[in-house]
């Protein structure tokens, strides 16, 4: 298990997660057996501290380490120039105990501290001389909810793009949005329907106070262009509702308090009847697809408007957008699909620019199929019918049908090959900790940079090796490119999907990377003695010259994590 994972948040505020370590650096120290062109400081965290967060504190384009611990937090500065150690890590420089039992806590605008204290009240501290100033009452009163600790939550945000920050604070399976006005004032509350995500964390890999509990997180609010009147609208989307709220700036309430667009999908699934097993039809068990509902919304008739998909079932119903909603009580188009019907979407097909309707259909499966294929082999054909967009409406009939075959082995040869893989997992080498990094201006620069390739550090037999120039990084996956797990093309209307093969084929690639360098020698070996096999190693860039800056986390027990920081010169 490596000692810490490395985040980066929704506010480009980047964070070194410890999980049970902590930091409160001690006795640093500057060292001849560093990396060329970095500078190699020594530290040791004590055992409080559950996250470090990268920010620009004084906003002197170097990155400073606000360090998180069980009720306070610790600024350390950097400094510019190579002559010295550019952070002093025998004390913070900044610190602030907060107050309350439950603190969700976030960082806000040109860094200030923000919280949510005890669920009822909102306090921002600001930073001033390098120094926090005393607590400012943001907003009083309000009826939140947070678990007992000290949480990472990002409630503060410009919900609305006017560059004004505004509060997302989490209740009882609703999120309260409170839109700040321009005199610095709060709007009423918008209640939100929402999945709020509290996780139980119940794992004792070290002592049971700082590896159990709960986290809180809010989910991200949908904001984009629903009606065309270029004004990002809020989409709340839940298991129980989907529900639109269209931006009005110039009205008293930025959001109206009742949705402008809204569907009840508890009514959906009651009027599609709950799953009852002694209805279930043995001859066709993948009848219980008429109980799914799915709801898509799109533009598809190119007038800037997003529009509705609403499938019940075999039914799909089009409802046309406008500036001020769409009327969901009587559809624009119906369109039935006999079979079961999977899925449906929008893509543009026939390459005219309008996106055309995919309705996706899968085979009828028996109870005798199913015991079947316990012994041998099966296949099951997933069928695309595609209607083309005509404007304001789809094609009442298809004008071309794919066809995917998907086969698979019997279950009892399936359930071999996955154990088989499970073995391989499980007799596998250990992970070695490594990382992909820019650390030399060579790889900065020029050709290098174009091609997408990196530097590696790996800890490797107690010493931090370094290759130059090492990995090629992917590129990633083209997201145009449609179907492209089936390598899909519109003149093919037939394709295979082999899952035994898939299976067969499946590997468990650890270490490709340091596999890549076996045959080189290291630029540099710096002795670890510490290094065991939860070390890690996490870059960030702190001083914004392009090169990475290197964290190794070299040991951690209850009391302390020791580790080094190479800072780029």
């Amino acid at each position: 298990m490596n000692i810490f994972e490395l985040k980066i948040s929704s506010q480009s505020v980047r964070g070194l997660s410890l999980g049970a370590a902590a930091l409160l650096w001690a006795g640093s120290s500057l060292h001849a057996d560093t990396i060329d062109g970095y500078q190699r400081m020594d530290f040791s965290l004590p055992g409080d501290t559950s996250s470090l967060i990268m920010v620009d504190a004084d906003n002197d384009g170097l990155s400073d380490i606000l360090a998180i611990s069980e009720n306070s937090v610790h600024l350390y500065f950097q400094s510019a120039g190579s002559e010295q150690n550019r952070f002093d890590f025998s004390g913070p420089q900044a610190s602030l105990e907060m107050p309350g039992q439950s603190v969700g806590w976030d960082v806000s605008g040109e860094f200030s501290l923000i919280a949510l204290i005890d669920g009822n009240r909102v306090m921002r501290w600001q930073l001033q001389d390098r120094q926090f100033t005393d607590a400012k009452t943001v907003l009083d009163g309000v009826s939140g909810f947070l678990p007992p600790g000290m949480h990472r939550l990002t409630f503060a945000r410009d919900i609305n793009n006017d560059g004004r920050e505004d509060l997302i604070i989490p209740a009882a399976g609703e999120l309260a949005l409170f839109i700040q006005s321009s005199d610095g004032s709060f709007q009423p509350p918008l209640q939100v329907s929402s999945d709020i995500q509290l996780r139980s964390v119940l794992q004792s890999d070290a002592t049971l106070d700082r590896d159990v509990g709960q986290a809180l997180s809010i989910p991200l609010m949908s904001l984009r262009d629903v009606n065309g009147d270029d004004q990002p609208d809020l989409i709340s989307d839940t298991s129980e509702r989907l529900d639109v709220f269209f931006a009005a700036p110039q009205a008293n309430a930025y959001f109206p308090q009742e949705p402008d667009i809204s569907i009840d999908r508890v009514a959906i699934r009651e009027r599609l009847g709950e799953f009852d097993i002694d209805q279930l039809d043995f001859a066709n068990l993948t009848g219980v697809l008429a109980l799914t509902h799915e709801e898509i919304l799109q533009d598809m008739n190119g007038d800037g408007i997003d529009d509705l998909i609403l499938r019940e079932g075999g039914r799909v119903a089009l409802h046309l957008g406008s500036r001020q909603g769409m009327d969901l009580s009587q559809a624009d188009q119906i369109l039935r699909s006999s079979g079961n019907v999977l899925s449906v979407f929008m893509h543009d097909e026939n390459e005219d620019d309008r996106p055309d309707l995919w309705l996706w259909r899968v085979d009828q499966v028996s109870l005798g199929d199913v015991f079947l294929w316990l012994a041998i082999s099966g296949t099951i054909n997933l069928e695309a019918y595609i209607y083309p967009n005509e404007g304001d409406n789809f094609a009442r009939r298809p004008s071309r049908r794919i066809t995917v075959a998907l086969r698979f082995p019997s279950v009892v040869r399936m359930i071999g090959s996955v154990n088989e893989v499970r073995e391989r997992a499980r007799s596998s080498e250990a992970v070695i900790p490594s990382a992909q990094a820019i650390v030399s201006a060579e790889t900065l620069q020029g050709s290098s940079a174009e091609a997408g390739v990196r530097d590696l550090l790996a800890l490797i037999d107690g010493q931090l090796q370094l290759f130059y120039r090492a990995v090629v990084t992917e590129p990633a996956p083209d997201e145009d490119r449609f179907l492209a797990s089936l390598n899909y093309r519109r003149q093919v209307d037939n394709y295979e999907i082999d899952i035994r093969r898939v299976i067969d084929e499946f590997d468990v690639d650890i270490n490709s990377d340091v596999r890549a360098v076996s045959d080189r020698q290291p630029a540099a070996a710096l002795p670890l003695p510490m290094a065991t096999p939860r070390s890690d190693i996490a870059m960030q860039d702190l001083n914004n010259d392009g090169l990475d800056d290197i964290f190794v986390l070299l040991e951690r027990d209850e009391t302390a994590v020791t580790g080094i920081l190479f800072l780029s010169d």
